[in-house]
């Protein structure tokens, strides 16, 4: 089993978004994410799951609509 592992910065240009939103997800405990020592650490396959997550809640609220 392989893990694709990275760090903060590879992840915000992995999602095309800033390092400061990827901070503010971790603080309010809503990306999946773990620390080596002090280091922010992402798993990519948990954060495709999380991803895939967020769009079929979204699916959900545009068909309520």
């Amino acid at each position: 089993m392989t893990r694709e592992i990275c760090d903060i910065k590879a992840l915000a240009k992995y999602l095309d978004v800033s390092v400061p939103f990827i901070r503010k997800l971790v603080r309010a405990k809503s990306i999946p994410c773990f620390r080596i020592g002090n280091r922010l650490k992402f798993d990519l396959k948990e954060i495709d799951k999380w991803i895939e997550s967020h769009r079929q809640e979204e699916s959900k609220r545009i068909l309520l609509f």
